[in-house]
């Protein structure tokens, strides 16, 4: 495993991280629906992070609201007595219970923040957050609020590093003038690349960033190339079944010369470890095996200039779901 710097922040970072979203398995939505990751078990997940430790891997990246908390129960159990080895990054569902014509919003939008980050910590078994990501912007109103808010938790060795999941930079310039902002999580692939724009930001700003859905939620993993069928309570299972995603399907095995000495999964990690502004690859994995191949990544070659020719004028040419927008 190779590591980077995350930003100024001093913390020295493996590559290639794990998403802990397909970790949550399934959950029950607020309809009652039984919804979440075909194929996922907290035995294998367990196995999946001690693993994954083994290959040098050390950030993990999870959510409140993965699986109602139970990703983050997961990453807790898997890592205890392991915890030192880690960098634990997680995101707070920011306007939960809020609304923006709300008399309190401020304090209301404080508390918000202050106990999912308590609820985030006792799930986690840990008594401190690597990064405190805000899964969502602050309503209007609440931004100087909810950052106040991260900074006394930062203040209070809560949370060391304070991350932005958006790719919006107009949002994060108006963030990061009311408090730290240290990471930022941003979505960026070889079939979404509009966060390319959002690294180099983050790279001239001197902050870590952790890429989210470098995979494509499996799109750019090859295993759906002939056959993208989910079962029904997959949560991807709407996208993957448009017309747009299918017609992107048939087109996605034509990319298959980029795996010549590297898997299909490698060489998309690859190219989102090639941006300058990359600190670490966040990409899902539900299995040992998936963790080993996408762990591998770091070590494969990079892109060359005549294979990203051929690549992306194919892959612009797609209309894929948007799974790295904001």
């Amino acid at each position: 495993m190779r590591y980077r710097q995350l930003g100024a922040s001093g913390v020295r970072v493996s590559e290639v991280g794990i998403g802990a979203f397909p970790l949550s398995g399934y959950s029950t939505d607020a309809e009652g629906r039984r919804v979440g990751w075909s194929g996922a078990s907290d035995a294998q997940a367990v196995a999946l992070i001690h693993r994954a430790e083994e290959l040098g891997i050390n950030l993990v990246d999870s959510a409140e609201s993965y699986g109602n908390g139970h990703s983050e129960a997961v990453v807790g159990s898997a890592l205890r007595g392991r915890r030192a080895k880690w960098l634990i990054a997680t995101k707070v569902t920011t306007n939960l219970g809020l609304e923006a014509a709300m008399p309190n919003l401020a304090e209301a939008a404080r508390r918000r923040i202050r106990s999912a980050a308590e609820g985030s910590l006792r799930r986690l078994a840990c008594d401190y957050i690597d990064v405190y990501q805000l899964h969502a912007l602050p309503l209007s109103g609440a931004e100087s609020a909810v950052m106040e808010e991260l900074m006394a938790l930062k203040r209070r060795g809560l949370i060391r590093l304070i991350g932005v999941s958006n790719n919006e930079v107009a949002a994060i310039r108006r963030l990061a003038a009311l408090s730290d902002v240290d990471v930022l999580q941003v979505g960026y692939n070889l079939v979404e690349r509009q966060g390319a724009d959002t690294l180099d930001y983050a790279r001239g700003a001197g902050m870590g960033t952790l890429i989210r859905v470098p995979l494509a939620k499996g799109m750019l993993s090859g295993k759906y190339f002939t056959n993208w069928e989910l079962p029904a309570d997959d949560v991807r299972h709407e996208r993957f079944s448009r017309a747009d995603t299918a017609a992107a399907f048939r087109r996605l095995p034509e990319l298959a010369f980029l795996a010549r000495g590297r898997t299909m999964p490698q060489a998309a990690l690859r190219f989102t470890l090639d941006h300058a502004g990359t600190s670490c690859v966040i990409a899902g994995a539900k299995t040992v095996a998936q963790i080993e191949e996408n762990a591998a990544a770091a070590d494969v070659a990079p892109l060359t200039a005549a294979e990203l020719r051929r690549a992306l004028p194919l892959v612009d040419g797609l209309t894929v779901p948007n799974w790295a927008g904001n």
